[in-house]
């Protein structure tokens, strides 16, 4: 693929929203792109949300905030990388009662999405924000109308022990991340 063909994305990963933007060069079109998500806005909510044997994200899962609470999950780049302890106590303050249990191999929490064993029944926060990433990858790729060759995240410089959270959340979304920003 050539260089004009390709595009970089760069995403900037909030506690709350996210927004997508697109270096693109191609020739005839804005070199740089704000992208909109299907509700035709640029900020985007970080939510995830599993119901009816499907997941959705971002404005779809704000649809069901109010309905079904517990199936909605907020908050999640915050808890990359987070012992168990400290999101069991994060998520009690904000009476979030999401049903979760520690990992095996690792000291994070496990949210169980459904209530029998499916495919997405049992997920830590890097799974989730990994699902985020790769959305957000998508609405990169519908505004440049191309392939998206790298991605640069920015996340804020308060969180630089998150990175290896958000690593990891690239890893499990698409094969390389271009760099952060802060």
């Amino acid at each position: 693929m050539s260089q004009s063909q390709s595009a970089v994305a760069s995403i900037d990963l909030g506690s709350k929203c996210l927004k997508v933007a697109v270096v693109n060069l191609k020739p005839g079109q804005a070199p740089i792109l704000i992208t909109i998500n299907e509700m035709s806005k640029q900020k985007t909510p970080s939510l995830v949300a599993f119901h009816s044997n499907s997941w959705l994200i971002g404005e779809e899962s704000l649809g069901l905030l109010a309905r079904y609470p517990t199936k909605v999950y907020s908050h999640l780049p915050i808890l990359l990388s987070k012992p168990f302890d400290y999101t069991q106590k994060f998520l009690q303050s904000l009476y979030l009662s999401y049903d979760i249990t520690p990992d095996k191999t690792r000291d994070v929490a496990v949210y169980k999405t459904e209530e029998d064993e499916r495919e997405f029944s049992k997920l830590t926060v890097e799974e989730m924000v990994a699902m985020i990433l790769k959305y957000a990858m998508g609405l990169a790729e519908n505004q440049a109308m191309s392939s998206v060759k790298d991605v640069v995240i920015t996340v804020p410089s308060t969180w630089e022990w998150l990175r290896r959270g958000v690593v990891d959340g690239c890893r499990l979304s698409w094969d390389q991340c271009a760099g952060f920003s802060q």
